[in-house]
């Protein structure tokens, strides 16, 4: 009877992997692919409740430890479930049977569950025991296998706007037997949250900002030039104290490479006698004019995030206009008229400088000034504009010597460093920008080269993005040629379609996503304005980013095919 039964299980085992398989290949085919070619982990053996149900199991020095419970898991997992409340967005750490993720599922307030799971050898083994094919195929539900994919999975599933808070929830005895891996895992989940809440604070600070720069820009953008400056060698500066000593080297070094400045390091620059041959500048706030006030050279050209302050767009000589990854300015790209890209993602100018220098053909990137620190108290290179700023404003009982020491030390979070006997005073800000700045440097193809100066050392792992393979998969695409259609039948279409746009929700099909994914830092705004995240808060951009439409178009919209 033994031999018999045996053939039956392997068959029931196989039916089970290939229907989990097929549901999870629907929604993620690459993991399901990664599932099917790994080997299943052999501690985990199917154990059967009293109930009847089967409960995975993990073998242990002790023991075989179940991963829920063996009198009634259903019932055990209804508690845990209540227990979690007030939040759309959860992150389940361990997979389990999905007892505990399918009674989540029931609270109507959740919108996203991302499961953490510990490999694919875990998740083969799971398949094969467990009937998981309805949750897997769930558009609320996705599965992250390893620590490299934790922080991608955060990052696309929590927003904050449409969701509300987030929780974690841990399947405790399976962290408890994988303690080292689920540490780690924790400790990812808790980088990409932080990584979350930085981005929905600059969101909630200036969507509505953002849209009504990108719209009273969208002009310009038929205008805009389509001959750019381009080469293989390039030097960014940045306005770190640093850029004082280098700028000697940098004029020594000028000829033949292609000179990017960051808007903040322009008017040094432009004191010192030297011309670069790109500006940019990504700030949406128009005090970010201060750092033109000196002019731009004859000769170099100004590029601008599409939210860029439509006061710096209207300049004499039209600027070149750059997608960040606003997602209204995405959608600009694939929509409408074809921008090059930048990555905005290191939260500072420098960063997204060395990216455009990559994307103007640059393969050999040297930086000058990025000092992600205040060497010696000092915030800024003499020349920029915080000098003239702070000089204009001082007075007799109020220098600008202090202002300058206000800037640095008048926050709390100031902290005091000493490196190779010269003080240092850094913050979380600027370290968060060094560290993203020194992974930019591991991925980015292309040798990015920091000039030695006073602040904090830039490290290099020593690994290096993979040469491109053809021109087809280059991150950096040239803009394309001039927009098809006039910038107001763009417009007037993108709006009728975001006002006849169904409730969102988690079975929207792609394009109704995108739309929705278009107000959401609107929707952050307003949240943080008194609205309540989820429905009413998107309702509330929708009318909003509306009524501004209109205000532009100055006229009441209508269908584009009306």
């Amino acid at each position: 009877m033994h031999s018999e039964r045996k053939p039956l299980a392997d068959a029931r085992d196989a039916r089970l992997l290939e229907d989990n398989l097929a549901a999870l290949a629907s929604r993620q085919p690459d993991l399901a692919a990664s599932v099917l070619a790994a080997s299943p982990d052999p501690r985990l053996v199917p154990l059967p409740a009293r109930n009847g149900m089967i409960v995975p199991g993990v073998r242990s020095a002790t023991g075989t430890v179940p991963l829920h419970s063996l009198y009634d898991p259903r019932q055990e997992s209804t508690r845990l479930a209540a227990s979690v409340r007030g939040a759309g967005f959860l992150v389940v750490i361990g997979m389990g049977a999905g007892f505990h993720i399918a009674a989540l599922l029931e609270n109507p307030e959740v919108q996203v569950v991302v499961v953490i799971e510990k490999d694919t050898a875990v998740l083969r083994s799971l398949f094969a025991q467990i009937p998981l094919a309805r949750l897997l195929a769930d558009p609320r539900v996705a599965l992250s296998a390893g620590l490299e994919t934790i922080r991608e999975s955060v990052l696309a599933g929590w927003q904050p706007a449409l969701m509300g808070g987030m929780r974690t929830v841990p399947l405790r005895p399976w962290c408890d037997q994988e303690p080292s891996f689920f540490d780690a895992a924790a400790a990812e989940v808790h980088a990409a949250i932080e990584e979350v809440r930085g981005d929905y604070s600059v969101q909630s600070h200036f969507g509505k900002r953002w849209l009504t720069n990108i719209l009273m820009n969208l002009a310009q953008v038929e205008s805009a030039p389509h001959s750019i400056p381009r080469g293989a060698t390039a030097a960014v500066t940045a306005a770190g104290p640093s850029l004082e000593q280098q700028l000697p080297r940098l004029a020594a070094e000028r000829e033949g490479i292609l000179l990017v400045a960051t808007d903040t390091s322009l008017p040094a620059l432009v004191r010192s006698g030297i011309r670069p041959d790109v500006v940019l500048s990504i700030d949406c706030q128009n005090h970010g004019y201060h750092h033109f006030l000196l002019g731009i050279p004859t000769g170099t050209s100004l590029f601008l995030d599409l939210a860029s302050p439509p006061l710096l767009a209207r300049r004499p000589v039209p600027p070149v206009f750059v997608a960040s990854a606003h997602p209204f300015v995405r959608y600009v790209d694939s929509h409408w008229s074809r921008l090059m890209r930048i990555d905005t993602s290191g939260g500072n100018v420098t960063h997204a400088a060395v990216t455009l220098a990559r994307a103007l053909g640059a393969r050999r990137i040297s930086v000058y000034g990025a000092d992600f620190s205040y060497p010696d108290g000092k915030a800024y290179a003499r020349g920029t504009y915080l000098y003239d700023h702070f000089w204009t404003e001082q007075s007799r009982l109020s220098p600008a010597e202090g202002s300058f020491y206000l800037f640095v030390h008048g926050s709390a979070q100031a902290h005091r460093l000493v490196r190779s006997g010269r003080v240092l005073y850094t913050t979380p800000l600027l370290l968060g920008y060094r560290e993203r700045f020194m992974k930019l440097m591991e991925t980015i193809d292309a040798d990015v080269i920091p000039v030695p100066g006073l602040g904090l050392e830039l490290l290099r792992s020593g690994k290096k993005a993979p040469a491109l393979a053809s021109a087809e998969t280059d991150p950096w695409p040239p803009p394309g040629d001039s927009p098809s259609r006039r910038w107001k039948e763009f417009l007037t279409e993108y709006a009728w379609n975001i006002e006849r746009l169904p409730p969102c929700a988690a079975g929207n099909r792609g394009s109704e996503r995108e739309l929705w994914s278009t107000i959401l830092p609107v929707a952050a705004r307003v949240v943080r304005e008194g609205v309540t995240p989820g429905p009413a808060a998107l309702e509330e951009a929708r009318r909003w980013s509306l009524e501004r439409i209109r205000r532009v178009l100055q006229l009441p919209l209508r269908s584009p095919r009306g």
